[in-house]
């Protein structure tokens, strides 16, 4: 544990929200303390779910993040990393800025996937206007995670106090006077923000597995990431492009899809080939059989095709969700501060 962050509360916090996959996948999302000058934030690339068991929070000075925002400069955190006291090999975590710009002691960013599936739709703003009446909230209109994004919201701050914010195509971040009021926020906007789940159809785990015998192809660990393939709307969906950021960091700017009318023997030849070189995509989905996984693709990424089919599952059958543009997923896919987190992936 990394001990001079204040409040083990925080810690503790952290822990619970990362370990439940309906908020937190792989290394998403963060949370914040601010303890007078200092803000202590996530380290960029680090799982929440183990606050307790591992430095985890990074400080840095919080005057001099907020000035350096407000100056317009291209990095405000680069100098403000407190580093007599900052675990060593830790970096800030991306939407550092954006922790800091909230006024709140404690700040919960999450990518909770009822919050998502309202967040890519055409007419979230407007669906969402009675859902959270009463709350402080505002809709945040995409930007890319960092500084854009905290740019978004320092337009949304500046005209208004608020709690809460929901992004499009991002996620959800509330704040608090402390970490119990923030936790308990967070609990209560979620629980306001919950989505009827579709059933799709079960996936043919026998043709799955024959299909991937000596292929370098496996069935994914999670049952659930299936419904991306064996639901049509599902898939058609998946295909037509990436509805958040994390999923390109950790699953690439498109959904591979093996050929539908292909004999089972062809079927596995294909996906040999497919999985030959450096160059196989990290999943493939069999139409109305399943999804298959490269035998060596890591806990993060498997945590997001979870959470891609969790998303997708929330979605009504119209109107079509808002992907990202094409060139903003390739970018991120292509961002330094990506490739800084895929480095430390699982």
């Amino acid at each position: 544990m990394n001990t001079p962050v204040p409040w083990q509360a925080l810690a503790q916090a952290s822990a619970r929200i990362g370990a439940d996959p309906r908020l937190i996948q792989a290394a998403g999302g963060n949370t914040s303390v601010k303890d007078g000058d200092t803000l202590w934030v996530k380290a960029s690339g680090l799982w929440l779910r183990d606050a307790l068991r591992r430095p985890l929070f990074v400080p840095l000075r919080l005057a001099e993040v907020r000035a350096q925002v407000a100056a317009g400069a291209a990095d405000p955190v680069a100098g403000a990393l407190r580093t007599e006291i900052a675990p060593a090999g830790l970096r800030p975590s991306i939407e550092t800025t954006l922790h800091a710009l909230m006024p709140q002691a404690v700040v919960l960013h999450v990518h909770a996937v009822d919050a998502i599936a309202w967040a890519v739709l055409p007419e979230g703003e407007q669906a969402l206007a009675e859902r959270l009446a009463g709350e402080r909230w505002a809709w945040v209109p995409y930007a890319r995670p960092g500084l854009p994004l905290t740019q978004a919201v320092a337009a949304i701050t500046a005209r208004q106090a608020v709690d809460v914010l929901v992004m499009a195509n991002h996620g959800l971040v509330v704040g608090g006077d402390d970490v119990a009021q923030a936790e308990d926020r967070l609990a209560r906007i979620v629980e306001r923000l919950r989505r009827p789940l579709r059933v799709a159809p079960a996936p043919d785990l026998a043709a799955l597995r024959a299909a991937a015998a000596g292929s370098g192809w496996v069935l994914p660990a999670d049952p659930r990431a299936h419904a991306i393939a064996t639901d049509p709307l599902n898939l058609q969906r998946a295909q037509r492009g990436v509805l958040y950021p994390d999923h390109v960091v950790f699953l690439g700017p498109r959904q591979a899809t093996a050929p539908a009318a292909l004999s089972s023997d062809a079927l596995r030849r294909w996906l040999v080939g497919e999985r030959a070189g450096d160059a196989a995509p990290p999943c493939i989905a069999l139409p109305g059989l399943g999804m298959l996984v490269r035998d060596d693709l890591g806990e993060a990424a498997l945590e997001m095709l979870s959470c891609q089919a969790d998303v997708l599952q929330r979605l009504p059958g119209s109107p079509e969700p808002v992907c990202l543009p094409e060139d903003e997923a390739l970018a991120l896919a292509n961002w330094e501060a990506e490739r800084f987190r895929r480095q430390l992936r699982r």
